[in-house]
């Protein structure tokens, strides 16, 4: 048994996923492996790219099925195929360095009962994605965190921070879950590893309910990356998004419905939104396996209005309030319409993705002036801020001079 199983579920975007096989392909670790779930309409590009171009004994491909899989489906196929002790899964058009498997042996050590290991993310836009002004981000502390469950539990559950949605910090997506755990979720959660379209989402609900001890690292470990075809770069543009939203909900059909009964906000109109999305997710998990929902429903109030005042325009913000008005208005006899109260549109210059720099921890790039093509790339330029990885892993606090 490997220490790590990297997942890399993948759907048509065979172009993105060779240059992350590749990329992750670079590591001279033996201690991971990883599994390229392909759930294209064409088998061949893959299949041919491990049969003639590629060949590294750590990296397996499992072919399409019969069917075209949703894409909880092809996530839940993918795990039984997972030999690690830990699992992550990360899309086809991000990166993750192997070595966070040194990281999670050092957590094993000082917390035996480690279940669930975060880390902070990069972010990284394909040049193909940058119809407008982008910023690339570089997480540039390195302290360790060990979660206190209750207070994740009301973030996620109950939406405490009011933010346009909650943090989970810890999962199986660009997070590693011991395979205990996950064998453990199964048994207790449906039968199944995934069970709600949402699948990231899903995984931290039942990850922070059941993980014994979760710990965090702020140092960037894998790049989020959103390649033109990526479902966050249709965030930018509403046609694209309605679309999109619209395939995803037809391929769900057999699978959790991925909105929630009872919870009269759609993810398939023109506000649709990441906000309402999740809160389908978080509800349909609470109400399914009987978490204490106090708070939500004024919590979640609040997070519509961040959500308003997100928007990139005064019509996408008229759009938005009107939706989540008439939501509140049906929701529950409209006893919760009251607490969505949002100010009136700021005229006010928007702030644009234009100045690089430093903002708490966080570094900002303009992407328009950086000159790596791939999230693989971003994360060794990325590298040049962030501690190293084996003064990270040996506990040291300083970078050595």
């Amino acid at each position: 048994m490997t220490d790590l199983t990297i997942c890399v579920p993948t759907r048509n975007r065979q172009r993105y996923c060779i240059e992350t096989i590749r990329a992750i392909a670079r590591s001279e670790s033996r201690d991971f492996d990883v599994i390229v779930a392909d759930n294209s309409d064409d088998p061949s590009v893959l299949a041919e790219f491990f049969a003639n171009e590629f060949h590294d004994d750590r990296f397996r491909l499992l072919p399409p099925g019969d069917r075209v899989y949703s894409m909880v489906d092809n996530w839940d196929r993918t795990m039984p195929e997972a030999t690690g002790r830990w699992v992550v899964f990360i899309g086809d058009d991000d990166y993750i360095d192997p070595r966070v498997s040194l990281l999670i042996k050092r957590y094993e050590r000082l917390h035996p009962d480690v279940e669930a290991v975060g880390w902070n993310r990069m972010h990284f836009n394909w040049p193909d994605n940058r119809q407008s002004a982008t910023l690339a981000t570089v997480p540039c502390s390195f302290q360790t965190l060990l979660a206190r469950k209750s207070i994740l539990q009301d973030r996620l559950f109950r939406w405490t921070e009011r933010a346009n949605r909650p943090s989970a910090g810890f999962g199986i997506y660009h997070g590693a879950v011991k395979r205990s755990l996950m064998e453990r979720i199964k048994r207790k959660f449906g039968d199944r590893y995934f069970e709600h379209p949402n699948v990231d989402y899903d995984n931290s609900c039942k990850v922070i309910a059941e993980a014994k001890t979760l710990v965090h690292c702020q140092r960037g470990f894998s790049v989020l990356g959103a390649c033109k075809s990526s479902n966050s770069a249709a965030t930018q543009n509403r046609d694209i998004r309605l679309e999109r939203t619209r395939v995803f909900v037809a391929e769900t059909t057999g699978n959790v419905p991925p909105q929630h009964a009872g919870f009269p906000f759609s993810i398939s109109d023109e506000s649709v939104s990441i906000c309402v999305s999740v809160a389908h997710t978080t509800l349909w998990f609470c109400t399914t396996y009987g978490i204490d929902l106090t708070g939500f429903p004024e919590n979640f109030a609040h997070s519509a209005i961040q959500e308003c005042a997100r928007a990139r325009d005064r019509e996408e913000y008229d759009i938005k309030v009107a939706a989540f008005r008439r939501g509140f208005a049906e929701w529950e006899g409209g006893i919760w319409a009251s607490a969505f109260d949002p100010a009136p549109y700021a005229t006010g210059e928007r702030i644009l993705n234009e100045t690089s720099g430093v903002i708490g921890d966080i570094l900002y790039i303009r992407e328009k002036k950086l000159n790596v093509e791939t999230p693989g790339e971003f994360y060794r330029f990325g590298e040049n801020a962030m501690l190293p990885v084996d003064l990270v892993v040996s506990g040291a606090r300083t970078f050595a001079r």
